[in-house]
C-alpha cells in the first residue's frame, strides 16, 4: 500500500511569475522528495489567445504537469490547494485531490451564528403565515450546489466534497472507494493543508537565495 502523499501548489511571484514546488512526504509527515519549477511568465499574446483559460492551463498543464512527471517517489495521491491545478487529472494517472483553504463547518469557530438556509417555497409559506424570516436565507430548490471553485474548462464535478479530521477536501469519485480511508488514517499524523505553507516558504527562501 502506498503511504507517500504529493504536496503541490503554485505561487505568484510577482514581477517574477508563478512558481510551482512539488513536496512529497511520508505517513509522519517527513519530507522525501521536492522539486520546483523555474517562474513562468505568460506574454501579453498569450493572455489575449488563452483568455480566462489561461491560468488553468499554467497551473494544470505547464507546471503541475512537469512537477509530478519530474517526481520518483510513487505517492497516494497528490494534494493541491489551487483549483487551477485539477486540469492535470486528465494528462496523469495519480488521483489528484483539492483541499479547501478554510476548515469544515464543524471545526469552524465564530460568534456569529450560522446562516440558515430554507427553499423559496418554505420562504413563502412562512411570509403567508406571517412569521419573520429575514434573517433566514432562501435558496433554489435541487441538488445542493457545489462548493468547489470554477475553473474555466473543468468539469469540477467530477470532484466528490468529504470532511477528513477538521479539513474538505475533494476526491475524484473514480477513485472516492479506494482513496478516501487511506486519507483519513494519513490525516491523523498530517495536516493536509499545513504542507502547503511549507512549500511556499521553500520557493520564497530559493528566491532570496538565486
Amino acid at each position: 500500500m502506498l503511504d507517500n502523499l504529493g504536496f503541490l501548489t503554485v505561487i505568484d511571484q510577482v514581477p517574477g511569475g508563478l512558481t510551482g514546488g512539488y513536496l512529497v512526504l511520508n505517513k509522519s509527515g517527513r519530507p522525501l522528495e521536492f522539486h520546483c519549477t523555474m517562474p513562468i511568465s505568460p506574454d501579453k499574446i498569450q493572455q489575449i489567445l488563452y483568455g480566462d483559460t489561461l491560468r488553468p492551463f499554467l497551473y494544470g498543464e505547464k507546471i503541475a504537469q512537469t512537477l509530478v512527471q519530474r517526481s520518483k517517489l510513487p505517492v497516494l495521491s497528490v494534494l493541491t490547494n489551487h483549483a487551477a491545478v485539477l486540469p492535470v487529472q486528465t494528462l496523469v494517472s495519480t488521483p489528484i485531490i483539492y483541499v479547501f483553504e478554510r476548515l469544515t463547518k464543524h471545526e469552524e469557530t465564530s460568534d456569529v451564528p450560522p446562516v440558515r438556509e430554507i427553499s423559496e417555497e418554505l420562504s413563502e409559506s412562512l411570509r403567508t403565515f406571517g412569521i419573520d424570516n429575514a434573517h433566514l436565507h432562501t435558496r433554489s430548490v435541487g441538488p445542493e450546489m457545489s462548493k468547489m471553485p470554477y475553473v474555466p474548462g473543468l468539469e469540477t464535478g467530477i470532484w466528490r466534497e468529504i470532511a477528513v479530521g477538521n479539513r474538505l477536501i475533494a476526491v475524484p469519485e473514480t477513485k472516492e472507494q479506494q482513496l478516501v480511508a487511506q486519507i483519513k488514517e494519513m490525516a491523523r499524523t498530517i495536516d493536509l493543508l499545513e504542507p502547503f505553507s511549507r512549500i511556499r516558504l521553500a520557493l520564497e527562501e530559493a528566491t532570496i537565495m538565486s
